[in-house]
């Protein structure tokens, strides 16, 4: 019966870290939505709050933001440069949650 209740109390807090990985992780991926050509992106060591576009792409009627911050933080990497391209889902930069 403990052995249960333990396991019940660990499933709980890892579906709990799964569900909000921005408040127990320190550095927290962000992808891009969209596919193209970077036009901006945001430098290292920026602040930036939550939603904030971090990295917009060439569309046909102009920049759009491929990707913004999924939480308030410091942008402690930048994994793209303007005029190249990327893929949605790609990894763009990396913010460090716990320098805000």
């Amino acid at each position: 019966m403990k052995l249960n209740k333990k396991a019940g109390i660990l499933s709980m807090l890892i579906f709990a870290g799964a569900a909000c990985p921005a408040v127990f992780a320190e550095q927290v991926p962000q992808r891009s939505v969209l596919s193209g050509v970077v036009t901006s992106v945001v430098e290292e060591n920026a602040v930036v709050k939550e939603g904030q576009v971090i990295v917009t792409v060439d569309s046909l009627v102009g920049p759009v933001p491929a990707a913004r911050a999924d939480a308030d933080g410091v942008v402690q990497k930048v994994l793209v440069v303007k005029g190249q391209r990327i893929d949605k889902q790609q990894a763009v930069a990396v913010i460090d949650t716990n320098k805000n």
